[in-house]
């Protein structure tokens, strides 16, 4: 029987002390849930995944396609538990300027909300300096299943220091850190994003770059297994360190937590018709994983991956006002002209429009949402093709 519960996780308090939180679901098949709790302590554990979205709130589609999975897998036999955090970010959605929510910064600050994960390369060493000889020899002999629920508590207990330490957080630390707490016992990290004016892209990291086509999503951002603040990157390099630490002493370890950051299309607007096909591509990564069953599958589509040192910014080099002559996932060719910048200081000369060209030939992913550039902003990101 497939159960939905829905908890309400307070994350701050406003000035007049009205406390601030989050809806958070958990689904789950609890005779699943229930053999295996029964079967004892030392059996390989029920796997978990947890899903976010809109942690910059003015990236609304993940909480549509939220809202479709949990449509969805009410309706599939399940054989994971899933907690889906469908609005993650509640001061993100309270900063408006004029009509648009300014969510991806916090306003007082200037902080990205989506920086601020937490990682030490140090807690990795001295976890595993902490471990006793008679753990690295279950290790060696290839049971994992403790030494995976260790490190998840080890970890989980280091970000609880860390807001609880004397000094405290900033409120972007503060965010991202207590969904970190959430996050950190899943098998599986999925953090729902939307660009500017974009079309759907995936960031995974290298290693899984193959599993990341299941999730039927034309363009793949592959990006090395480094640290840079974000929640894919935070719950998925500490385990390619103790990987790499256990690699050192002639231990394979094969777990690792698979993570990913879904970009969902343009921000500020939702569509549900699209977030049932977008919910579909991770219902089919899923099944592939065996996570769920029941589902019919989806069409495949052609995929390009493109390494993130081929995912290029155009900057503008004029300002004025711009007109773009491409949309994002267009193809575009080395040289052709895929905007116009136009400035009103030169109406009444042959310098008033001044062409874009594209420096390389690839696919745009995105482009800047205003009309409105000065020298130096970020016009389109394209993946170059090799």
């Amino acid at each position: 029987m497939v159960v939905v519960e829905k908890d309400l996780v307070t994350l701050n308090q406003d000035i007049a002390g009205q406390e601030i939180g989050i809806p958070v679901y958990r689904i789950f098949d609890k005779s699943i849930v229930n053999k295996t709790k029964a079967a004892g302590s030392g059996n390989k554990p029920v796997p978990k995944v947890y899903i976010q979205s809109a942690v910059h709130a003015a990236e609304m589609q993940g909480s549509a396609v939220i809202f479709r999975l949990i449509e969805q897998l009410k309706k599939l036999t399940l054989f994971a538990e899933f907690t889906l955090v469908p609005n993650c970010n509640p001061f993100g959605r309270t900063q408006r300027a004029g009509e648009y929510l300014q969510g991806r910064y916090d306003a007082t600050t200037g902080n990205n909300w989506n920086r601020f994960y937490h990682y030490d390369e140090t807690d990795v060493v001295s976890f595993v300096e902490s471990l006793e000889q008679a753990e690295i020899d279950l290790i060696k002999s290839g049971s994992e299943t403790k030494l995976v629920r260790s490190f998840k508590s080890f970890l989980k207990h280091k970000l609880g220091s860390k807001l609880d330490k004397d000094w405290g957080v900033n409120t972007a630390q503060f965010l991202n850190t207590t969904l970190q707490e959430i996050a950190v016992d899943a098998d599986i990290v999925l953090d729902l994003h939307t660009g500017p004016s974009s079309t759907r892209h995936i960031y995974s990291p290298e290693f899984l770059a193959g599993q990341a086509t299941a999730f039927n999503i034309e363009n793949i951002i592959s990006i090395p297994p480094k640290f840079a603040g974000a929640l894919d990157e935070a719950s998925f390099t500490p385990w390619v360190h103790l990987t790499e630490l256990f690699a050192d002493r002639g231990i394979e370890l094969k777990y690792k937590v698979s993570a990913f950051t879904i970009e969902l299309g343009s921000q500020e607007n939702i569509c549900l018709t699209q977030a049932l096909s977008d919910s579909a591509g991770i219902l089919n990564y899923l099944q592939q994983h065996h996570l769920v069953e029941g589902f019919v599958g989806v069409e495949p589509v052609d995929i390009t991956t493109t390494l993130l040192k081929n995912y290029k910014t155009l900057f503008s080099k004029h300002a004025g006002m711009v007109e773009y002559l491409v949309k994002a996932g267009d193809k575009v060719a080395k040289g052709q002209v895929i905007a116009r910048v136009l400035n009103s200081l030169e109406f009444d000369t042959k310098h008033a429009i001044v062409d874009v060209k594209a420096p390389d030939t690839g696919t745009v992913i995105l482009h800047y949402p205003s009309a409105a550039v000065q020298v130096g902003t970020q016009l389109f990101k394209i993946a170059v093709h090799g």
